[in-house]
């Protein structure tokens, strides 16, 4: 299984290598792995989160590669594993708006006795922003068809503030609705606030970040999850 997978990311890379557009990386570092409220390693376990993603030129879409691994306890969340591959399509709109629409494939590649029906999932959603009001309000929508076999929607907001020249502060929240996915109800599930500070060195961006995820359904999560997250952009 992990030779089919490293096959499968080489493919993606050897299609997109010839192609006009751009690479960028990214590494998470997250003391918690909270994913739409949900405590996706139980007992609050930290997780390293690499992802690559190449945007195709000027033709709208781009291709991103996303994985997660847990840091500690290998033996036990191994098989917790993800790498997830993501289409999106960013839509031609008038200034001050932006649509994107995508398909994202999750893959547990990792898990025991791997079948396709039990460790895959398939996902399309939509986002919709009005970037020149305040708090630029971005609505998102996504549908789950196998695994959660359910519906998932946000809407969310931010706002930076400027400290000086060379610091900002990013301050956001988003309040989730689920209709059961993952879960057996409906009903807003989570409110999330982060705060970040973005930080330039060299040519590497760099961006900690404090992270509050309230559930508002049990289903979800019992607790108030609190986590720190650091961000390398390459």
């Amino acid at each position: 299984m992990k030779r089919f997978v490293l096959s499968l990311l080489a493919f993606l890379v050897g299609v997109a290598l010839p192609l006009p557009g751009a690479f960028a990386g990214q590494i998470d570092l997250v003391s918690r792995y909270i994913w739409r409220g949900f405590d996706l390693l139980p007992d609050n376990h930290a997780a390293i989160q690499p992802s690559l993603t190449f945007d195709f030129g000027e033709s709208g879409f781009s291709l991103n590669i996303w994985s997660s691994f847990a840091l500690a306890q290998r033996e036990l969340f191994k098989y917790s594993d993800e790498i997830d591959v993501t289409l999106s399509y960013a839509f031609k709109v008038p200034e001050g708006w932006g649509l994107t629409a995508g398909f994202t494939n999750y893959g547990y590649w990792f898990a025991n006795d791997f079948k396709f029906n039990n460790n895959i999932s398939q996902e399309v959603y939509a986002m919709v922003a009005k970037t020149d009001l305040p708090l630029s309000p971005q609505l998102s929508a996504y549908y789950d068809f196998n695994l959660g076999s359910g519906l998932y929607v946000t809407l969310g907001g931010s706002h930076e503030l400027k400290v000086n020249e060379r610091l900002s502060v990013e301050l956001g929240g988003v309040i989730g609705f689920n209709s059961r996915q993952y879960i057996d109800k409906t009903g807003f599930s989570n409110i999330d606030f982060y705060a970040s500070v973005p930080l330039t060195v060299g040519k590497l961006l760099l961006t900690p970040s404090l992270n509050v995820t309230i559930p508002l359904l049990d289903e979800v999560n019992e607790g108030m999850e609190i986590w720190f997250g650091f961000s390398t952009v390459i």
